[in-house]
């Protein structure tokens, strides 16, 4: 009884440990058949299997939502917090900056701004969300100035479709940080619109760059 135990017991560990020897399985497609690949440089990043971004020249560049940090509290600003329009400007500003700077570097690199769907049209949905703007000064402060060390961070969320059916081809999911300075920065709209400016042409050629990709591929 007592050999018999001990070959069971034998085979049940040579069986985990060759388990652990097999390769990896094939990715788990999410809920709408995406499955995650690496991206340079992108936190995280899904496809469709079989997609491809090849025959895609022209993009559709659809209005940018923002969203700030569920943590982000308009109250922590100025003497009395900033009013609801402060923070509305500053999502509304946000958003058109964001659709200026992919729309500028997307149209540089070649590609057309199309105006509506077609067949070779790319889709481009992108959502600022978890924003955090670390010094704001509220107008209408006179001499009151703030300073901070880094302007903030934000997370962008982009679905790429084809335009015509509305397959959803690309995922990505990507936190840019700004840079954190040695000494304290005047905090004014200049310096933030400058941060976040920075933050979205770092998408927005993440995104040239794969769709470069795609046409240099054989």
């Amino acid at each position: 009884m007592k050999s018999s135990s001990m070959r069971l017991l034998c085979q049940a560990s040579l069986l985990a440990m060759f388990a652990l020897t097999l390769p990896a399985s094939e990715p788990t497609p999410t809920d709408d058949g995406l499955v995650p690949i690496q991206a340079k440089n992108i936190d995280k990043a899904y496809k469709r299997p079989g997609a491809s971004l090849k025959s895609y020249t022209s993009i559709l560049l659809r209005p940018v939502t923002v969203a700030f940090n569920k943590n982000w509290n308009p109250r922590d600003y100025g003497t009395f917090g900033l009013k609801s329009e402060e923070v509305e400007r500053i999502r509304s500003e946000l958003s058109k900056l964001a659709g200026e700077t992919f729309s500028r570097v997307l149209s540089k690199g070649g590609y057309i701004i199309a105006m509506a769907p077609g067949e070779d049209v790319l889709d481009v949905q992108a959502e600022i969300v978890d924003l955090v703007v670390n010094g704001i000064e509220p107008r209408n402060a006179n001499n009151v100035h703030v300073y901070v060390k880094s302007a903030g961070e934000m997370r962008i969320l982009v679905n790429l479709r084809d335009s015509v059916t509305g397959t959803l081809l690309y995922r990505a999911s990507d936190l840019q940080r700004a840079q954190e300075y040695e000494q304290l920065e005047w905090a004014n709209s200049v310096f933030n619109r400058a941060e976040a400016e920075r933050a979205l042409q770092t998408w927005a050629r993440q995104l040239k760059s794969a769709l470069d990709g795609a046409k240099a591929a054989p």
